[in-house]
């Protein structure tokens, strides 16, 4: 009896190659195709049927051994592969365009289904939700708008706890913050077209220039005394020689709140610097300001006296209270002769350079005066002997001690005081809110509108109080104080004016903040960890969302269910989260797509090679019914 398994190898290669040029087919249709990945055809024969199982070599017999004979009946594709190598990435300009290069893919989600997809050609449906090119919702993390709150001291006239002056100041700020700590925060990407970025007030000022070490030095009345013949030029603010932890207030106390009246000028004194500065030794600390005392000799200061008193050095900076609403703060900064070994005045001038600066709200182009001193401003002096480890000034009587918000330098030019700043220490003597320790940098406030208005600002409406610090730079001893902020140094050079050879000082200084106007969002794009940045009209930027990213353990495993996507089959695993470019996951590359991975050249190679192997089974099979046909016809 014949067989015929001829014709049915010549059938299965025919069908197996058959099956080879579809997927070919399939590649080369999808060539253009956002994130295709290629297939590839595996075969395996088909199941041989046994003629002879052979025999081993018989020694006695003489004979040899003879192999065992088989019969094949075909081949058959073993596996259809899908190629998840890297696709070229192509830049399309459209922001909302994006491009893994690497592991990974996208999740997206229809209805209940779940879906993986290399495609990035995504847009923002009519509701703000970021979607697939079918439609399918992407899937990451949203940010969301939170508010935070900072505890500040400030002194109040209505009084403290156990009747302290020193109120805490509550400031809120809103923001929006994105969570990616947490899968289960994983949800579909919304990002409404019109959202506005909340205001940030402005927390700090950060100066960077130079103050004249020699400012007007060789010129009469250049070098201002805080104190000359009754009324000061410059404030000095409260005495607080009887400073103690009494309750009720004490006069001294009372003072400096504003409770018992304005200060006089009888307590103003000069300071006078009595050792050098020390790595160990905190400088200048500031305390308050009592406007009600300085008010009192409005037209007796500096800068009610212009010309001829004006500054060594004026700025001006625009920033922002908790509304977003501009504000003009103006510094001045005046230098004074008090400093060093030669005492109060010293004719030669000040042996280390010193500058007092005062702040002051000039919105709306109002001039500098004492009405719109900002609170922060000023010297505080007063009987502080009994906080341990702290420097301040002796003026000259035993017990007591003054502080105050000055800058001075280094003789390098680096700077040596922080420039202010009034922080309770840890042992906390007098049992006041803590505030981090001495010393504290220096900070201006802006109005406020509080139930308990604290004392330094200026009462107003509209806007939290908004607590501003001033960096002057990086402060300390020679080696450690840093040329990062103000500097002191004679940069100064000598001009002949009229015939005499005059110094003609050089101080400047630039100012940053750091607060900025509320914004509607311009514009979006995609960084490199998959993070949706917003433009927004204020010049600021806000991360407003972050895809998600996942992988599987056997990504061949992977259903390919058609439209761009896999699904997940019980050979690929579990789904792994991440997020891009951290932990093994490929980057985000905004405004490209990743293109189809299909080589042509090979697949034209491979149509060829399958052409010519179904064409060589479709031959075997007529060659195995011309066999057929002759076996059939012998009996005729």
């Amino acid at each position: 009896m014949m067989s015929s398994s001829g014709l049915d190898s010549a059938i299965s290669g025919l069908q197996a190659n058959s099956t080879w040029l579809d997927v070919i087919g399939n590649d080369i249709s999808n060539t253009n195709t956002i994130g295709f990945k290629s297939g590839s055809v595996s075969f395996a024969n088909q199941f041989s049927q046994a003629l002879s199982s052979g025999s081993a070599d018989n020694a006695s017999s003489e004979l040899g051994g003879v192999d065992p004979q088989s019969l094949g009946t075909g081949t058959r594709v073993q596996s259809i592969q899908t190629d998840f190598s890297q696709g070229t990435v192509q830049s399309t300009g459209v922001s909302t365009d994006i491009a893994i290069q690497g592991n990974g893919f996208l999740i997206s989600k229809s209805g209940s289904s779940t879906f993986l997809t290399r495609a990035g050609n995504l847009t923002f449906d009519s509701n703000g939700f970021l979607v697939d090119g079918s439609g399918g919702m992407v899937q990451g993390y949203n940010a969301s708008l939170q508010y935070t709150k900072t505890t500040i001291n400030s002194f109040s006239s209505a009084g403290g706890p156990f009747g302290f002056p020193f109120v805490p100041a509550v400031i809120t700020n809103a923001s929006y913050q994105l969570n990616t700590s947490d899968p289960a925060n994983i949800t579909n990407i919304q990002i409404n077209p019109n959202v506005t970025m909340p205001p940030k007030a402005s927390t700090t000022m950060t100066f960077q220039g130079n103050l004249d070490a020699f400012q007007q030095a060789t010129q009469p009345g250049g070098i201002l005394n805080l104190n000359p013949n009754g009324l000061p030029t410059l404030p000095l603010g409260a005495d607080l020689d009887r400073f103690q932890p009494v309750i009720p207030l004490n006069p001294a106390v009372a003072t400096l709140a504003g409770i018992g009246g304005p200060v006089s000028a009888a307590t103003s004194y000069a300071i006078q610097q009595t050792a050098d500065f020390t790595a160990t030794q905190s400088p200048i600390i500031d305390g308050g300001t009592n406007l009600a005392g300085i008010k009192l000799a409005a037209g007796n200061y500096a800068w009610e006296q212009q010309p001829p008193l004006s500054p060594a050095m004026q700025t001006s900076e625009t920033v922002y209270d908790s509304n977003g609403v501009t504000r003009e703060v103006t510094v001045q900064f005046y230098q004074v002769n008090d400093l060093g070994p030669g005492g109060i005045n010293n004719a030669n001038g000040p042996n280390q350079a010193a500058y007092a600066w005062y702040a002051f709200d000039t919105t709306g182009g109002q001039p500098v005066s004492t009405n719109n001193l900002l609170g922060g401003t000023g010297i505080l002096e007063g009987d502080l002997e009994t906080l341990p480890n702290t420097y301040s000034y002796d003026e000259g009587n035993p017990g007591q001690i003054e502080i105050g918000d000055l800058i001075y330098f280094n003789t390098d030019g680096s700077l040596a005081s922080a420039g202010g700043g009034f922080g309770i220490p840890p042992n906390n003597p007098f049992g006041l809110p803590p505030t981090g320790g001495f010393p504290a940098p220096p900070h201006i406030y802006l109005p406020p509108t509080n139930a308990l208005s604290p004392f330094s600002p200026i009462p107003t409406t509209g806007a939290e109080i908004t607590q501003i610090q001033l960096k002057f730079g990086t402060y300390g001893v020679i080696g450690v104080g840093q040329r990062d902020g103000l500097t002191g140094d004679a940069q100064g050079t000598y001009q002949t004016v009229n015939g005499v050879n005059t110094y003609v000082p050089d101080s400047h200084a630039t100012v940053t903040q750091n607060g900025y106007g509320d914004g509607t969002l311009q514009s979006v794009s995609f960084d490199q960890t998959g993070t949706i940045v917003g433009a927004f009209s204020n010049g600021q930027k806000l991360n407003l969302a972050q895809v998600a990213m996942a992988t599987v353990e056997n990504p061949g495993g992977l259903n390919n269910t058609g439209t761009n996507y896999f699904s997940q089959s019980s050979n690929s695993g579990a789904l792994q989260l991440g997020l891009a470019a951290q932990n093994g996951f490929g980057a985000i590359q905004g405004s490209a797509l990743e293109g189809s991975n299909v080589n042509i050249t090979v697949e034209l190679s491979s149509m060829i090679v399958a052409q010519r192997g179904f064409d060589t089974n479709a031959r075997m099979i007529t060659v195995q019914s011309d066999k057929l046909q002759t076996i059939s016809q012998l009996g005729q």
